[in-house]
């Protein structure tokens, strides 16, 4: 068999996580668990795959997600599925199968999984590819977008990331706010079509918000001069949005206001917002959000208002200030030379762990110097050494690898030492 036959490689926009970096991977999206908990967002897991109609429905047939992105296919039973390629569509899903919304409001839920949009791969951007993001469902207050947007802000500093927080209200889709403004918004595109880019004349009738969005450099100069959103909302929209902001000037939470702001999924309504990241070039999102205050009815279930965010795992960590690697969890190293010492070396190992102490040691019958190598590449802070002489007289040298520093103390006083 020829070699390229027998060499198999990732599918094309995926990639594998490999150590050193995949500790920061796993580290990036603890934080975040640990970050949204800390606000009161509960972890929740759904299906990597749903019914394609919980994203035609609740994304938008329209969307470029929908009609262009999507893994579709049909099973053996002759359903049609879809990768899921966006997370909050399957949350609200989820709650209106379980019938959560009759429970205590707001719902308030966290998540941290695999998406799946068929693009064009690029750096950060992956047709596999992790998001973390919280959703509140049941509240329409002001008060709960500016809590999802600090946690949001907050999460991302403490992973290393400098965001800027871009902010806009996009209204609700009554003739009386956002649909009268698409109605303004048509009859001007309609007069530039010409001018804007071929792929994004399609959407002045179905779509128009989306040419917002266009990164076509012709599309981009007629929606500089177009009508913004936030010179035609109606009054209701208009002073939940400035309440929005009151309370996140109250908080000391940036953010620059941004009337051209849209988001890529048609269940936004009001507010929406995007965080930017410095160092990734024209692809600067490290995510976003909004309210979607239709999205439950349009999946058949009662109104329901939410808001939520999606961050991007490879997005923040390209951002991230941070370049170290994280812990590996390995705590201590057991250095294992001589006749017999082996079996102590694992004996010792077992106890650590099961102390709660990460640990680790050599499995390749290496050389001392190997070994120590071998600790110090680990990540350990101490290296647990057992020799002839300290099997001999029952103890341990425990050396810090930081340090250089090393003493030697009795075999059962190895765990009390690490923890102290």
């Amino acid at each position: 068999m020829a070699e390229e036959e027998r060499s198999f490689r990732a599918p094309k926009g995926t990639n594998d996580v490999l150590p050193p970096d995949s500790h920061r991977w796993q580290s990036t999206m603890r934080l975040a668990m640990d970050v949204f908990g800390r606000s009161g967002y509960e972890p929740v897991e759904t299906p990597t795959f749903e019914h394609t109609e919980v994203f035609e429905r609740g994304v938008g047939a329209t969307s470029e997600v929908v009609g262009k992105q999507m893994y579709t296919f049909v099973d053996r039973g002759g359903r049609s599925l879809t990768l899921r390629p966006e997370g909050t569509a399957p949350v609200v899903r989820a709650v209106l199968e379980h019938s959560l919304q009759r429970g205590a409001l707001p719902l308030k839920l966290a998540y941290a999984g695999p998406m799946f949009r068929q693009e064009r791969p690029q750096k950060g951007r992956y047709r596999q590819f992790w998001q973390v993001g919280i959703e509140a469902l049941g509240s329409d207050s002001p008060v709960v977008d500016a809590e999802v947007i600090e946690v949001g802000m907050r999460f991302l500093g403490e992973a290393g990331v400098t965001p800027e927080l871009l902010l806009n209200s996009i209204g609700h889709p009554d003739d009386s706010c956002r649909g009268g403004y698409l109605d303004v918004l048509r009859s001007f595109l309609r007069e530039r079509t010409d001018d804007m880019a071929e792929d994004d004349r399609e959407r002045v009738d179905t779509n128009p918000l989306r040419t917002f969005d266009s990164k076509e450099r012709a599309t981009v100069a007629v929606m500089k001069e177009a009508p913004v959103i936030t010179d035609h909302l109606c009054s209701d929209c208009a002073a939940h949005f400035g309440e929005v902001r009151t309370l996140l000037d109250g908080i000391g939470v940036t953010y620059v206001l941004e009337p051209r702001l849209v988001r890529g999924l048609d269940y936004y309504t009001r507010t929406t917002f995007e965080f930017l990241a410095g160092g990734l070039g024209s692809q600067n999102a490290v995510g976003g959000g909004g309210r979607y205050d239709g999205l439950a009815e349009s999946l058949g279930g009662e109104p329901l208002p939410g808001i939520g965010f999606a961050l991007g795992v490879d997005r923040i960590l390209l951002a991230s200030e941070d370049e170290g690697a994280a812990s590996s969890g390995v705590d201590v190293y057991v250095v294992a030379v001589g006749e017999g010492a082996a079996g102590e070396a694992f004996r010792l190992v077992t106890d650590l762990r099961r102390a709660g102490l990460g640990a680790d040691l050599d499995l390749a019958a290496r050389s001392m110097k190997g070994q120590m190598k071998q600790a110090s590449s680990s990540g350990a802070r101490w290296a647990a050494i057992l020799g002839e002489k300290e099997l001999a007289s029952g103890t341990v040298t425990l050396k810090d690898l930081e340090t250089s520093d090393q003493r030697e103390l009795p075999r059962d006083e190895v765990v009390g030492a690490v923890l102290a």
